[in-house]
Protein backbone atom coordinates (compact mmCIF):
# COMPACT_ATOMS: atom_id res chain seq x y z
CA UNK A 1 0.00 0.00 0.00
CA UNK A 2 1.46 3.32 -1.13
CA UNK A 3 2.04 5.95 1.47
CA UNK A 4 1.09 9.50 0.50
CA UNK A 5 4.23 11.60 0.92
CA UNK A 6 2.34 14.87 0.76
CA UNK A 7 1.83 16.40 4.13
CA UNK A 8 0.06 19.51 5.25
CA UNK A 9 1.92 22.27 7.08
CA UNK A 10 2.15 21.48 10.72
CA UNK A 11 1.41 23.91 13.49
CA UNK A 12 5.12 24.04 14.20
CA UNK A 13 5.86 25.17 10.63
CA UNK A 14 3.26 27.93 10.83
CA UNK A 15 4.51 29.10 14.15
CA UNK A 16 8.01 29.31 12.72
CA UNK A 17 6.88 32.03 10.31
CA UNK A 18 5.19 34.17 12.91
CA UNK A 19 8.33 35.69 14.39
CA UNK A 20 9.31 36.88 10.92
CA UNK A 21 6.10 38.85 10.62
CA UNK A 22 6.37 40.07 14.16
CA UNK A 23 9.93 41.29 13.53
CA UNK A 24 8.88 43.16 10.41
CA UNK A 25 6.23 45.27 12.14
CA UNK A 26 8.65 47.26 14.35
CA UNK A 27 10.84 48.07 11.32
CA UNK A 28 8.33 50.70 10.15
CA UNK A 29 9.57 54.19 11.05
CA UNK A 30 7.56 57.38 10.72
CA UNK A 31 9.02 60.47 9.07
CA UNK A 32 9.54 63.17 11.68
CA UNK A 33 6.89 65.87 11.35
CA UNK A 34 9.31 68.45 12.68
CA UNK A 35 11.82 67.51 9.98
CA UNK A 36 9.17 68.09 7.32
CA UNK A 37 8.22 71.48 8.74
CA UNK A 38 11.91 72.39 9.08
CA UNK A 39 12.33 72.03 5.31
CA UNK A 40 9.12 73.97 4.63
CA UNK A 41 10.20 76.81 6.92
CA UNK A 42 13.65 76.80 5.35
CA UNK A 43 12.14 77.27 1.90
CA UNK A 44 9.83 80.04 3.13
CA UNK A 45 12.85 81.83 4.63
CA UNK A 46 13.92 82.83 1.12
CA UNK A 47 11.09 85.39 1.15
CA UNK A 48 12.96 87.32 3.85
CA UNK A 49 14.22 89.41 0.95
CA UNK A 50 10.65 90.66 0.54
CA UNK A 51 9.71 91.27 4.18
CA UNK A 52 11.50 90.92 7.55
CA UNK A 53 8.61 88.85 8.94
CA UNK A 54 10.00 85.89 7.00
CA UNK A 55 13.10 85.92 9.22
CA UNK A 56 10.87 84.03 11.62
CA UNK A 57 10.77 81.08 9.22
CA UNK A 58 14.57 80.94 9.11
CA UNK A 59 14.66 80.75 12.91
CA UNK A 60 11.91 78.13 12.97
CA UNK A 61 13.72 76.05 10.35
CA UNK A 62 16.83 75.88 12.54
CA UNK A 63 14.91 75.14 15.76
CA UNK A 64 12.66 72.50 14.20
CA UNK A 65 15.55 70.92 12.32
CA UNK A 66 17.79 70.66 15.38
CA UNK A 67 15.06 69.28 17.63
CA UNK A 68 13.96 66.81 14.95
CA UNK A 69 17.54 65.61 14.47
CA UNK A 70 17.94 65.00 18.20
CA UNK A 71 14.60 63.19 18.43
CA UNK A 72 15.56 60.91 15.55
CA UNK A 73 18.89 60.11 17.18
CA UNK A 74 17.11 59.21 20.44
CA UNK A 75 14.50 57.05 18.73
CA UNK A 76 16.07 55.68 15.53
CA UNK A 77 13.80 52.63 15.67
CA UNK A 78 10.69 54.85 15.49
CA UNK A 79 11.62 57.98 13.52
CA UNK A 80 13.33 58.76 10.25
CA UNK A 81 13.99 61.95 8.28
CA UNK A 82 17.36 62.96 9.68
CA UNK A 83 18.51 64.17 6.26
CA UNK A 84 15.41 66.34 5.91
CA UNK A 85 15.99 67.81 9.37
CA UNK A 86 19.57 68.75 8.51
CA UNK A 87 18.51 70.19 5.16
CA UNK A 88 15.99 72.38 7.01
CA UNK A 89 18.72 73.62 9.36
CA UNK A 90 21.00 74.34 6.42
CA UNK A 91 18.29 76.27 4.55
CA UNK A 92 17.48 78.31 7.65
CA UNK A 93 21.11 79.20 8.24
CA UNK A 94 21.89 79.96 4.59
CA UNK A 95 18.86 82.14 3.92
CA UNK A 96 18.71 83.66 7.39
CA UNK A 97 22.36 84.66 7.64
CA UNK A 98 22.77 85.70 4.01
CA UNK A 99 19.64 87.85 4.05
CA UNK A 100 20.60 89.36 7.40
CA UNK A 101 24.00 90.24 5.95
CA UNK A 102 22.48 91.75 2.81
CA UNK A 103 19.93 93.72 4.85
CA UNK A 104 22.58 95.06 7.22
CA UNK A 105 24.74 96.14 4.30
CA UNK A 106 21.79 97.75 2.55
CA UNK A 107 20.82 99.66 5.69
CA UNK A 108 24.40 100.85 6.10
CA UNK A 109 24.51 102.15 2.53
CA UNK A 110 21.12 103.84 2.90
CA UNK A 111 22.24 105.55 6.10
CA UNK A 112 25.50 106.69 4.54
CA UNK A 113 23.71 108.28 1.57
CA UNK A 114 21.14 109.88 3.88
CA UNK A 115 23.92 111.42 5.98
CA UNK A 116 25.47 112.90 2.82
CA UNK A 117 22.15 114.46 1.90
CA UNK A 118 21.73 115.74 5.47
CA UNK A 119 25.06 117.55 5.20
CA UNK A 120 23.97 119.09 1.89
CA UNK A 121 20.69 120.18 3.44
CA UNK A 122 22.49 121.81 6.38
CA UNK A 123 24.62 123.84 3.96
CA UNK A 124 21.50 124.90 2.07
CA UNK A 125 19.82 126.05 5.28
CA UNK A 126 22.82 128.22 6.09
CA UNK A 127 23.74 129.64 2.71
CA UNK A 128 21.06 129.03 0.06
CA UNK A 129 17.91 131.05 -0.67
CA UNK A 130 14.68 129.86 0.88
CA UNK A 131 13.47 128.78 -2.56
CA UNK A 132 16.30 126.24 -2.76
CA UNK A 133 15.51 124.88 0.69
CA UNK A 134 11.82 124.51 -0.18
CA UNK A 135 12.79 122.70 -3.37
CA UNK A 136 14.78 120.12 -1.39
CA UNK A 137 11.52 119.26 0.34
CA UNK A 138 10.04 117.98 -2.93
CA UNK A 139 10.27 114.31 -3.94
CA UNK A 140 12.86 113.60 -6.66
CA UNK A 141 10.15 112.87 -9.23
CA UNK A 142 8.74 116.36 -8.66
CA UNK A 143 12.13 118.08 -8.60
CA UNK A 144 12.85 116.58 -12.02
CA UNK A 145 9.90 118.55 -13.44
CA UNK A 146 10.38 121.92 -11.78
CA UNK A 147 13.31 124.12 -10.80
CA UNK A 148 13.68 125.72 -7.40
CA UNK A 149 12.70 129.13 -8.77
CA UNK A 150 9.72 127.77 -10.68
CA UNK A 151 8.46 126.03 -7.55
CA UNK A 152 8.91 129.24 -5.55
CA UNK A 153 7.00 131.25 -8.14
CA UNK A 154 4.16 128.74 -8.12
CA UNK A 155 3.96 129.00 -4.33
CA UNK A 156 3.80 132.79 -4.43
CA UNK A 157 1.09 132.71 -7.10
CA UNK A 158 -1.11 130.24 -5.22
CA UNK A 159 -4.31 131.27 -3.50
CA UNK A 160 -4.20 133.07 -0.17
CA UNK A 161 -5.48 130.00 1.61
CA UNK A 162 -2.88 127.70 0.03
CA UNK A 163 -0.14 130.25 0.66
CA UNK A 164 -1.16 130.53 4.32
CA UNK A 165 -1.08 126.74 4.69
CA UNK A 166 2.34 126.58 3.06
CA UNK A 167 3.71 129.28 5.35
CA UNK A 168 2.28 127.52 8.40
CA UNK A 169 3.77 124.18 7.34
CA UNK A 170 7.19 125.70 6.70
CA UNK A 171 7.21 127.99 9.75
CA UNK A 172 9.84 125.90 11.62
CA UNK A 173 12.01 125.74 8.51
CA UNK A 174 11.81 129.50 7.96
CA UNK A 175 12.57 130.20 11.62
CA UNK A 176 15.67 128.02 11.44
CA UNK A 177 16.84 129.53 8.15
CA UNK A 178 16.31 133.07 9.50
CA UNK A 179 18.38 132.29 12.60
CA UNK A 180 21.24 130.79 10.59
CA UNK A 181 21.33 133.75 8.21
CA UNK A 182 21.11 136.32 11.02
CA UNK A 183 24.82 136.10 11.83
CA UNK A 184 27.97 134.37 10.55
CA UNK A 185 28.40 133.07 14.10
CA UNK A 186 25.28 130.94 13.80
CA UNK A 187 26.37 127.40 12.94
CA UNK A 188 24.56 124.23 11.98
CA UNK A 189 26.06 120.76 11.75
CA UNK A 190 24.77 117.24 11.34
CA UNK A 191 24.78 115.52 14.73
CA UNK A 192 23.44 111.97 14.35
CA UNK A 193 20.86 109.64 12.88
CA UNK A 194 18.20 109.19 15.54
CA UNK A 195 16.19 106.48 13.78
CA UNK A 196 16.29 104.55 10.53
CA UNK A 197 13.13 102.81 9.42
CA UNK A 198 10.57 102.49 6.61
CA UNK A 199 7.24 104.16 6.01
CA UNK A 200 3.96 102.55 4.98
CA UNK A 201 5.12 102.48 1.35
CA UNK A 202 8.34 100.64 2.30
CA UNK A 203 10.42 103.74 1.52
CA UNK A 204 13.46 104.35 3.76
CA UNK A 205 13.00 107.00 6.42
CA UNK A 206 15.94 108.51 8.28
CA UNK A 207 15.55 110.95 11.16
CA UNK A 208 18.55 113.27 10.98
CA UNK A 209 19.33 115.44 14.00
CA UNK A 210 21.19 118.74 13.56
CA UNK A 211 22.92 120.88 16.16
CA UNK A 212 22.50 124.65 15.98
CA UNK A 213 24.95 126.73 17.95
CA UNK A 214 25.47 130.46 18.14
CA UNK A 215 24.42 133.65 19.91
CA UNK A 216 20.98 133.63 21.54
CA UNK A 217 18.34 135.01 19.17
CA UNK A 218 15.01 136.24 20.55
CA UNK A 219 13.22 133.20 21.96
CA UNK A 220 15.87 130.75 20.73
CA UNK A 221 18.59 129.46 23.03
CA UNK A 222 22.26 129.45 22.12
CA UNK A 223 22.32 125.70 21.47
CA UNK A 224 19.32 123.96 19.95
CA UNK A 225 18.50 120.87 17.96
CA UNK A 226 16.54 120.43 14.75
CA UNK A 227 15.17 117.27 13.17
CA UNK A 228 14.81 116.59 9.46
CA UNK A 229 12.66 113.65 8.36
CA UNK A 230 14.49 112.35 5.31
CA UNK A 231 12.85 110.01 2.83
CA UNK A 232 14.50 108.22 -0.06
CA UNK A 233 13.40 106.58 -3.27
CA UNK A 234 14.99 105.18 -6.40
CA UNK A 235 13.45 107.02 -9.37
CA UNK A 236 12.74 105.10 -12.53
CA UNK A 237 15.90 104.73 -14.57
CA UNK A 238 18.14 105.41 -11.58
CA UNK A 239 20.24 102.99 -9.55
CA UNK A 240 20.73 105.06 -6.40
CA UNK A 241 18.47 106.53 -3.76
CA UNK A 242 17.54 110.19 -4.03
CA UNK A 243 16.39 112.03 -0.94
CA UNK A 244 14.05 114.78 0.14
CA UNK A 245 13.00 116.40 3.42
CA UNK A 246 9.52 115.22 4.32
CA UNK A 247 9.29 117.33 7.47
CA UNK A 248 11.41 119.55 9.70
CA UNK A 249 11.07 120.15 13.45
CA UNK A 250 12.68 123.12 15.11
CA UNK A 251 13.41 123.40 17.93
CA UNK A 252 13.46 119.69 18.61
CA UNK A 253 13.59 117.55 21.75
CA UNK A 254 15.39 114.23 21.24
CA UNK A 255 13.32 111.08 20.70
CA UNK A 256 9.97 112.88 20.53
CA UNK A 257 9.20 112.27 16.85
CA UNK A 258 7.31 109.11 15.92
CA UNK A 259 7.23 108.01 12.29
CA UNK A 260 3.52 108.00 11.38
CA UNK A 261 1.83 105.03 9.78
CA UNK A 262 0.65 105.33 6.21
CA UNK A 263 -2.55 107.42 6.32
CA UNK A 264 -5.75 105.80 5.14
CA UNK A 265 -6.98 107.23 1.84
CA UNK A 266 -10.59 108.40 1.82
CA UNK A 267 -11.08 107.38 -1.80
CA UNK A 268 -10.49 110.89 -3.14
CA UNK A 269 -6.73 111.04 -2.85
CA UNK A 270 -6.78 112.74 0.54
CA UNK A 271 -5.45 111.36 3.78
CA UNK A 272 -7.56 112.34 6.77
CA UNK A 273 -5.94 114.42 9.45
CA UNK A 274 -3.25 116.00 7.29
CA UNK A 275 -0.02 115.44 9.16
CA UNK A 276 -1.63 113.55 12.05
CA UNK A 277 0.12 114.38 15.29
CA UNK A 278 3.07 115.88 13.50
CA UNK A 279 1.77 119.16 12.30
CA UNK A 280 -0.29 120.32 9.32
CA UNK A 281 0.39 118.56 6.08
CA UNK A 282 2.72 115.76 5.16
CA UNK A 283 4.91 117.69 2.80
CA UNK A 284 2.99 116.62 -0.30
CA UNK A 285 -0.28 118.47 0.02
CA UNK A 286 -1.01 120.55 -3.05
Amino acid sequence: MAIDQETTPTTTDLNANWPVIENEIPTYRAVSTRAIFAVICGLLAVFSFAHPIFYLFAVLAVILGVTADRAIQRHPEMLTGQTMARVGVLLGLVFGLSIATVTSLQNYLIRREAVKFAATYAEALKASPLAEVYWLGLPPTTRAKVTAQENWTQLQQSSKQDLAMTEMKHAPLKALADRLKSSPEQKISFLKVETQSEDGDMLPVVLAVFEIDGPTVKEHEGRELALAVLKGMIPEGSKAYEWWVEDLRYPYKPSTYVIPDKPVDDGHGHAPGGGGDHGPGDGHNH
